[in-house]
């Protein structure tokens, strides 16, 4: 029997991915494939490292407990101004995410991972989604994470790629491809209970979020595979930005516990489907809490 987890795209939300990796885990839910996509592969990535998996993911756990959104987004207004006129190419550098990403990886190319990891870029160009599988795996995760506009376009074999998720690209029949018996499918969610964004930040990874969720909805239901596909349910009610880094550790633990209560259970009566129905949890008329 073998297995592929495949890790959606989700900002700060990638956390939540951590919870499910730690309940799979637990309950003898091992991969055999990872298929990663933005904050999803750098968990695949981080995932594929070497030593246990329980080691990797300790430190994929701590690791998001310590990142602030300064980390990842950091507040330069010379670069902004830069980015306005056409000098640079995003209004925030990757450099601290790079720095990062090879603190900790533990490999530099993806074929050295200790798990077969694919890492989703989508070429700007031609708009179409690749699963990386050789190469620098720095540069693979950070093209994977590159959200146009806010992240810079990575360079690679003569090809300007950035975030998976905006791309044409089925991870589940990837997967599937790969001839693997069953796939367990972890979403990050999108905040379905609020409170909405009013900064430029947290308006467009909050766009891009549920424009990733409306693509997952229809691979998951145009899925004809022959792997026995499994949707993890995301959090839900779900109250956090994909740009606000400090609820990490209440979204681990939350996502933790309710990840293994659903393993233990057994699959829900729901189809997939209504896990995965995009929805909001405020009453008809009522003004939405706001958030920066």
């Amino acid at each position: 029997m073998s297995t592929a987890f495949v890790l959606t795209g989700g900002g700060s939300l990638g956390v939540v991915q951590v919870g499910m990796l730690a309940a799979l885990h637990e309950h003898g839910v091992e991969p055999d494939l990872l298929v990663g996509t933005s904050a999803g592969a750098l968990n695949a990535a981080f995932l594929a490292g070497a030593d246990s998996t329980s080691h990797r993911i300790d430190a994929l756990a701590d690791l998001w407990q310590q990142v602030r959104r300064r980390d990842v987004f950091a507040t330069r207004p010379r670069r902004w101004l830069a980015a306005t006129v056409g000098a640079v190419p995003s209004l925030f550098d990757d450099s601290h995410l790079r720095a990062l990403t090879s603190t900790h990886l533990g490999y530099e190319q993806l074929e050295d991972a200790r798990l077969p990891v694919h890492v989703v870029a989508t070429d700007l160009v031609t708009g179409r989604g690749e699963a990386l599988t050789r190469g620098c795996a720095v540069d693979a995760v950070l093209a994977s994470a590159a959200v146009p506009g806010l992240l810079p376009p990575v360079q690679h074999a003569g090809r300007t790629l950035v975030d998976g998720g905006v791309g044409e690209f089925d991870a589940l029949r990837h997967a599937d491809a790969h001839g693997v018996d069953d796939i367990y499918l972890l979403p990050a969610g999108y905040p379905c209970a609020g409170p909405s964004p009013v900064t430029a930040l947290g308006i467009t990874l909050t766009a891009l979020s549920l424009l990733l969720h409306r693509q997952l909805q229809a691979q998951v239901r145009d899925y004809r595979g022959s792997a026995r596909l499994h949707v993890m349910p995301p959090l839900c009610p779900l109250a956090v930005s994909p740009a606000d880094f400090v609820h990490a550790a209440g979204l681990l633990r939350r996502s933790r516990r309710v990840s293994s209560q659903w393993l233990a259970r057994g699959e829900d009566a729901v189809g997939p489907e209504h896990v995965l129905a995009l929805h909001d949890h405020f009453a008809p008329g009522s003004a939405a809490p706001r958030s920066a």
